[in-house]
């Protein structure tokens, strides 16, 4: 089995279970969900503020945190793997009554499929594909003329997730980025916080998991700048977790 069907079974399995009370927890209370969004947003913030009805399409939106917190603005656009996540965001948005175009990853691959988009989000995607350039490059097709791509990918992991085939650093990311045809606007690195929490629950298992269960509660209602400040009380050795790039289409 290749490693795209292991994850298709993989999510299908987690989001199946996901009640609408559930989906609705990950979007407001998730701090593994925020961490990343509220980064993303921030990334691209001027983006979305400088221009209205721009076409934003979320690249495997999971619990879609980032497409709900998109300006209304804009039209949205999700595409998953996962058949289950797909049929739980289009609840959610229904519920916001707000218009949601939904695809599977095997349709956007189709050459058929001609949407161009201004911005495109990939947030911890890249690092589960067999063959991260060749999506880099899918990515490039679908975007507009000076379209953006957003990309977050995950660094020094202090906990290896099986399901990851290959680690990142900022030098190979902008080697692929420029290989598919972009130019990197804006690099940086993020999030110690993680570093922390799965180092603790998952590595030396100083503590219950239930503890760490309550700091997530704790930490995912927090502005991103109190994050930050709160994380110079960490020891050094907890590193960055995140690694969020904004690119240009050439």
């Amino acid at each position: 089995m290749g490693n795209a069907a292991r994850n298709e079974q993989h999510y299908d399995k987690a989001y199946s279970s996901n009640s609408l009370i559930k989906a609705l927890a990950k979007l407001f209370l998730s701090y593994d969900q925020l961490s990343k969004t509220r980064r993303n947003i921030a990334a691209v913030e001027n983006h979305l503020k400088s221009s209205t009805g721009l076409s934003v399409l979320d690249y495997g939106f999971g619990h879609g945190t980032f497409l709900y917190r998109v300006p209304r603005t804009h039209a949205v656009t999700g595409c998953e793997l996962s058949s289950e996540a797909m049929r739980n965001l289009k609840r959610l948005f229904a519920i916001a009554k707000r218009p949601v175009t939904l695809l599977s990853q095997k349709e956007f691959q189709l050459a058929s499929h001609e949407m161009k988009y201004d911005l495109i989000c990939c947030s911890h995607v890249l690092e589960h594909v067999d063959n991260d350039i060749e999506l880099l490059d899918a990515f490039h097709d679908h975007l507009r003329d000076n379209g953006s791509l957003l990309i977050n990918v995950p660094i020094n992991e202090v906990w290896k997730d099986p399901k990851h085939v290959r680690e990142y650093t900022p030098a190979y990311i902008d080697q692929q980025l420029l290989s598919a045809g972009f130019i990197v606007e804006s690099l940086s690195e993020a999030d110690r916080w993680t570093a922390y929490i799965l180092h603790n629950e998952y590595v030396s298992k100083s503590l219950p998991r239930l503890v760490f269960k309550a700091l997530r509660l704790f930490l995912a209602p927090l502005p991103v700048a109190l994050l930050d400040r709160m994380e110079r009380l960490l020891p050094e050795r907890y590193r960055f977790q995140q690694l969020i790039v904004v690119a240009k289409k050439t």
